[in-house]
């Protein structure tokens, strides 16, 4: 009877083991980033040269994976569309935190949407005169997969920015 109570608890802890570690794996950006950006003499340029570069590097990396798998052709030509209320919520909470730094939203986003490739994200955030920007970064991620979008151009310039930033749209092409 004992057993049956403890083997629960197991799969719990184990299931609870896989997602922390999963979710500490280093999406491509992350990992090329890294490597890259190192040493105190560094500027914000040279760290959005860096981001811009990492970001392109993966995507083809990525390309090359799709055209393997035969996912090329058709999500080229896709006009990307905004996903459901419902399914940007299960997006958002299945995804980290974005962050803004150097002038550039990064944000890791896990796709959770079945038959769903996650294309576009649309943010929205104030200006110094308190006007809103909006902005859009492309990027591929595949079901099951996480990888991080890039939007270069973000204005950092104060720190209730962080907090007025919104993620508004994402927008995806169907997998099959």
């Amino acid at each position: 009877m004992r057993d049956k109570r403890i083997a629960p608890l197991l799969v719990a802890a184990l299931a609870t083991f896989i997602g922390t570690h999963q979710a500490r794996a280093q999406t491509c950006f992350r990992a090329c980033i890294a490597q890259r950006v190192k040493g105190s003499d560094i500027t914000d340029d040279m760290i959005r040269f860096q981001m811009t570069t990492c970001r392109d590097d993966c995507e083809e990396e990525s390309r090359e994976r799709r055209a393997s798998l035969g996912i090329g052709r058709k999500l080229e030509t896709c006009e990307p569309q905004a996903v459901s209320e419902n399914e940007f919520k299960a997006v958002r909470s299945a995804s980290a935190s974005f962050l803004v730094y150097a002038h550039a939203f990064t944000w890791d986003i896990h796709n959770v949407l079945p038959g769903k490739i996650i294309r576009k994200v649309e943010i929205s955030y104030p200006t110094l005169d308190l006007d809103e920007t909006t902005a859009t970064g492309g990027g591929t991620v595949l079901p099951g997969e996480t990888a991080t979008i890039l939007i270069n151009g973000v204005f950092d310039g104060y720190p209730a920015m962080h907090y007025a930033l919104k993620v508004h749209a994402i927008y995806a092409c169907p997998s099959g």
